[in-house]
């Protein structure tokens, strides 16, 4: 019994579509092992200028304390201007001889509660960051919240200026 020339024709060509679907698969397999084992070290081992902008998100650039302290002032302003919250008070406090680069405020907010959650939002999440130390959290009049904030912020004076 012999086969057509059709019949081995045909089954020859569903031999090479099926080794070239099995490779078209493994091709595939293999791309999507690679794009694993890439975002893995991308976790593992982040980039220096990821870390950098990282790092510098957190910086108040100045020349001096006063400087510093006029620039979290105007991050304050501008944070509540945004959140439409009300800022009823912002306080610098002097340099601290052992931290040179670090300035804190106390600050006191008033407004509704989404409002203090994106004034908050704002504070913590735009550049330059700032670290709420310490949150007090009161009952105002109506609806409305009264928080005290200690803020921290870093900056560049005092790094060897």
């Amino acid at each position: 019994m012999s086969a057509s020339p059709t019949f081995r024709g045909t089954a020859s060509l569903l031999a090479l579509g099926i080794v070239l679907i099995c490779a078209w698969q493994l091709f595939i397999a293999l791309d999507r092992v690679r794009q694993v084992r890439a975002a893995f070290a991308a976790i593992d081992q982040p980039s220096q200028i990821q870390s950098t902008t990282r790092n510098q998100q957190w910086i108040i650039p100045a020349r001096s304390h006063g400087a510093a302290g006029a620039a979290l002032q105007a991050r304050l302003r501008a944070s509540a201007r945004i959140a439409e919250v009300s800022l009823i008070r912002v306080e610098v406090r002097p340099v601290d001889v052992s931290a040179p680069q670090e300035v804190r405020a106390s600050a006191q907010v008033a407004g509704d509660i989404s409002a203090i959650a994106g004034f908050i939002h704002q504070l913590e999440s735009k550049t330059p960051a700032l670290i709420i130390e310490r949150i007090r959290i009161e009952q105002g009049d109506g609806t409305n919240l009264k928080i005290d904030l200690v803020l921290l912020a870093r900056t560049t004076t005092g790094a060897g200026s």
